[in-house]
């Protein structure tokens, strides 16, 4: 992580603007899908505050896939109730429909872009090969680094903005349509402060010596 971010440091805001930032992320009908993150003392390992509850019957999930890159958004994609991502329906599902359509336009706009994706196992296999026969190119991309990702800070901004609203939501497809106003809120304004954020991103992973930082 340190090297990538050191080898960057030179990059301009126009490197960044012209990079797709993308990624997959799972909301439930009880709340946000990711894992949760408590401040405590060890004493406090088992206190009833400190422990995230169990799902609850009949508890829902939508895995929804974006991107961004400059001015320009994605569609918000809802991905088929209980697809597991792995490479031929990351190909079939997202690849082929979305995201190479949604690169191909960027390139039109900007001239060139480039392509951010993690290094999940889904990500790979034949969706190699999907990027190859396309041509499309990709950023080489440092494992275990959400906090670079851009693309995982509209993720929080639509938690923030559903706020415990999403938490009494039972109907799938009333989630859904509160993930797609939540997309659809986010402006230019904010995609700007975010590839803004980068060199800081770059430094903040730099003074951490690679750890992890508050982005």
């Amino acid at each position: 992580r340190v090297q990538w971010c050191e080898a960057r440091l030179h990059w301009t805001y126009d490197d960044w603007f012209r990079t797709i930032w993308t990624d997959e992320s799972t909301f439930n009908t009880a709340g946000f899908g990711h894992r949760p993150w408590v401040l405590r003392t060890p004493a406090e390992e088992y206190h009833p505050d400190c422990i995230d509850e169990t799902w609850e019957s009949g508890r829902q999930g939508v895995m929804i896939w974006g991107a961004f890159c400059g001015e320009i958004k994605s569609e918000l994609v809802f991905t088929p109730p209980g697809v597991t991502i792995k490479s031929q329906v990351y190909t079939d599902h997202i690849l082929e429909p979305h995201l190479i359509p949604f690169w191909h336009r960027t390139c039109e706009e900007y001239g060139w872009t480039q392509v951010v994706e993690d290094n999940a196992p889904g990500h790979k296999g034949v969706a190699n090969l999907c990027r190859e026969i396309n041509e499309m190119e990709t950023l080489e991309w440092p494992p275990q680094s959400p906090d670079l990702n851009l693309i995982e800070a509209l993720w929080a901004d639509m938690e923030t903005e559903l706020g415990q609203e999403i938490g009494r939501v039972r109907d799938l497809e009333v989630l859904k349509a509160m993930l797609q106003r939540a997309w659809d809120n986010i402006g230019i304004d904010r995609l700007d402060a975010l590839i803004r954020s980068m060199p800081r991103r770059l430094e903040a992973v730099i003074a951490a010596r690679g750890q992890a930082t508050r982005y």
